[in-house]
This record gives structure tokens, sequence and C-alpha cells, in this order.
């Protein structure tokens, strides 16, 4: 049995908190089983891996950050991190991990509480990234990889464990947007014993093709999975989206959406393969907010003030019309006032992304050149043309932007999207030289038209 009796050292250090006018917070969870002087001994803070398995934590400690530290989290005196710099065990959180979220905004949020020091989307230290140095290796594995791929490095830890640090997986009950009765393509890894873990359905490595870094070969089995499409004028399809067939009873605040409510979750269910997404489950800041009431357009953010799927696009469900659309899109003129709502245009043309300079492809796509690998675009090329360009109807005044017709056969050296449509890069080459290309045309002799349409 702990001892409840506190020795001069813990008196001395609760005394010196009084004197301070601070009363000393409870212990919270499972550290409230512990006597003060466990902590507190008399030479000083107990280090807490006399309880915690030292090769168990996950983030390091003992050592200097290479980033920046906010002020709010303490370092040691050689300014090196602690376990204290993330956690406060003093009315702590055990639901969180015991995080010092405290005055932070981000209470329930681990996420954003990590992206205090690490960015947004942990850039500064996003493990998935490795490609971009082989020191982000050492954060899942034991060891790294030699340069020819011959060895094969090991998890540092069990997956599910290692992958809940960050994405907090298993308090989410996750999977939960997978049907129960689609069973797994053949191929997929699985664990040890035979078992689904995080990797099975998720490429750690990452994967252009795919949201959250699907397996494109999940992802593919995945969407033959869905058994309604939700966008078209039927009664029938209510239910793709809503638990209930009842109209009266699809109301607002949940309007009795499936997957509990998570329109997010939902969209993503279907839209698995559509990479390059706009940000959701994040609040706009607050310049923003300002925008887009100044604007008087109608932006729905969820109950929480956060970005949903539905602050952009707008399924018609109201209208009684279904149909998928962009909000303040026009594609008949191909012009969009969305974007600009939250958005300075200004701030995005005023940056020319076709200059030769690397710090400058992040414009346009998922990360700068990796030797041997094709890179991935933030969206699909329309949308990210459409950020500097006004793309009117061309040439001819005629859309292009689709699959041509039957008459027509494209030439080899004009690069289709996909499904074999017709996109901006086409017919431009955004990495070509202006000088002697009008327009960056991929054709400098002024006859593109004819490779399509001389035939």
């Amino acid at each position: 049995m702990r001892s409840a009796i506190l020795t001069a050292a813990a008196l001395l250090h609760l005394t010196a908190l009084a004197w301070a006018g601070e009363d000393p917070p409870p212990v919270t969870g499972s550290h409230a089983a512990l006597s003060c002087d466990e902590c507190h001994p008399p030479s000083g803070l107990a280090d807490c891996k006399q309880c915690h398995e030292e090769k168990k934590n996950i983030h390091p400690v003992a050592v200097e950050p290479s980033i920046p530290i906010p002020r709010e989290f303490s370092l040691d005196e050689g300014g090196r991190l602690l376990c204290r710099t993330c956690h406060k065990l003093h009315a702590g959180n055990p639901a969180t991990k015991y995080l010092n979220t405290q005055g932070l905004g981000v209470e329930t949020d681990r996420a954003a509480f990590c992206a205090r020091c690490h960015g947004e989307r942990m850039v500064r230290a996003n493990p998935h990234q490795a490609r971009q140095g082989t020191r982000r290796c050492a954060f899942c594995h034991a060891s790294i990889p030699d340069e020819a791929g011959e060895r094969r490095p090991t998890a540092r830890i069990d997956i599910v464990r290692l992958c809940d640090f960050c994405h907090g997986a298993v308090a989410k009950n996750h999977p939960r947007n997978v049907d129960p009765s689609l069973s797994l393509p053949k191929g997929l890894p699985l664990g040890q014993d035979g078992s689904w873990n995080c990797a099975t359905c998720h490429e750690p490595h990452g994967t252009i093709s795919t949201t959250h870094y699907i397996r494109p070969e999940f992802a593919q089995h995945f969407e033959r999975g869905r058994q309604a499409n939700p966008h078209v004028e039927s009664y029938f399809a209510c239910q793709a989206c809503h638990s209930s067939s009842v109209t009266a009873e699809i109301r607002a605040p949940d309007f009795k959406l499936r997957y509990k409510g998570d329109i997010n979750i939902l969209c993503v269910s279907c839209h698995v393969t559509d990479r390059g997404h706009h940000p959701t489950g994040v609040p706009p800041p607050f310049f923003m907010v300002d925008e887009i009431k100044a604007s008087g357009k109608n932006i729905p953010l969820d109950a929480e003030g956060r970005i949903t799927c539905y602050s952009c696009h707008d399924n018609g469900c109201s209208t009684g019309r279904q149909k998928m659309r962009a909000r303040y899109y026009d594609g008949a003129k191909l012009e969009s006032e969305l974007c600009w709502i939250c958005h300075k245009q200004k701030e995005f043309s005023g940056i020319n992304p076709h200059r030769e300079d690397p710090k400058l492809c992040t414009q346009c796509h998922e990360s700068r050149p990796i030797p041997g690998l094709s890179l991935g675009l933030m969206a699909v090329p329309k949308m990210i043309c459409l950020r500097c360009h006004d793309v009117k109807p061309h040439p001819a005044n005629a859309d292009h932007l689709k699959v041509p017709s039957g008459k027509i056969r494209t030439d080899s050296s004009l690069p289709l999207g996909a499904g074999g449509k017709i996109t901006c890069v086409t017919c431009h080459d955004p990495h070509g030289r202006e000088q002697g290309h009008a327009n960056r045309l991929r054709d400098p002799s002024g006859s593109i038209c004819q490779l399509c349409h001389s035939r």
C-alpha cells in the first residue's frame, strides 16, 4: 500500500505554492492514487520512467527541440524536452493523456495541441513525409532502411499504439465508417496474428491518389461497396445519408445523418479517392470569419464553428432538387466566387508558381520534387488554375474541360486527366517556358487545335 504521509520536501513544495497564493490543484485519474511524496521526493521531482516504461514512450525527451517551442511549454534548465513539457498531472484531463491544454483553447483536440509546435498537418515533423529526410523514419521505425531498400525496418512499438499516438483513432472507435459486410480485398497487409491494423487500410508512407493515405486498392474496393447515390432526385436516395427515411424527422441540428452526424466522415465514406479536398474539421481563422460575415454569403459551419464539406458544397436537399454543386460557382462561365469569400485572390495571384523554383512547387503540388516519384496535385487542375486565372470557356468560346466525343482523337502529345477528360494542362504546360510558347501552349506553332480537330 502506498504511503499517504507527506515527506518534508513535499510539504515544503506545497507550502511554497501556498505562499505564492496558489493552491495545488488535485491530481486526477489513475495518478490520484499516488501520494505526493512519490512524485515529490526530497531529491526533487521524480522521473516519470520510474512508473512508465521508457521504451513505450513515443515522443522524444531529454533532447533539445529543433523547432520553436511556445513559451507555455516548459523545458529543463538545459533547454531540453521533459515529460511535463506536454503533460500536466495536476488538474490534467486523463481522457487526453494529461496534456497541458489548459488555456490554449484546444482542451479536447489532440491534433490542435500538437500543432502548437509542429504546425498545421504536422508539417514540421510529419513522419508520413519521410522522403523529405530519413530523420523522420526514426519516429515510427527502430531502424532506418538503407539506400538500396534491402533492410526492412521494424516498428518501434505495436503499430496500433504508434498510430494512435498522433491520430487518437482508438478513442474515436475507428473504423466507424467502414461497411462491416464489406470483406477486405486480397493482398492487404495484416498483423502477425492475421488481424487488421492501421496499416492494413492506410499506407503509412503516403499515397498521392487517395484521402487519408488510404491504400488505393482498398479505396477502389471500398467505393464499390457504396449502395446508393444520394445526389439524385429520388426518395430512396435519402437513405444514403440519413438514418431516417421520414422527411419530418430530418431536421436540424443533426438531420439524422449517418455516422453519428459527422458530415465529413459521411462524405469521405464515398469520396475516398477524391484527392486534394479542402481541409475540414477545423475552424477558419478569425479574420476569415469576419470576411464571411462581411460578404453576406452563406458559408455554413458546424455547431462548433468548423469547416465541413457542406461549407463549400450544397446538395440541394432544401430545394427538393438533389444535385451536388459547389456554392457560388458558375460552371457555364467557369467562374467562382467561393474561394474569394474567405481568401484574398491578390495574395494567390501575386505569386507565380510557374517559375523554376522548387520552393514554389507546393503552390500546386502536395510536396516538393522527390527523385523517382511523380508529384500529386493539391486539387484537380481546373480548381488550381482558377486560383489565379479567369478560366473562361475557350477556345472558340467552347468548354473543352470534358471527355472528348468519339469523333475527336486527341494527339498522344496532349495529356488527358482521369477518365480521359481534357484538363487545363492538356493544352497548357504549367512548367513550360513563356518564351516562344504563347500562354504556355504545348504546341508553339499556334496550330494546337489541329492536333485534335484536323483528323
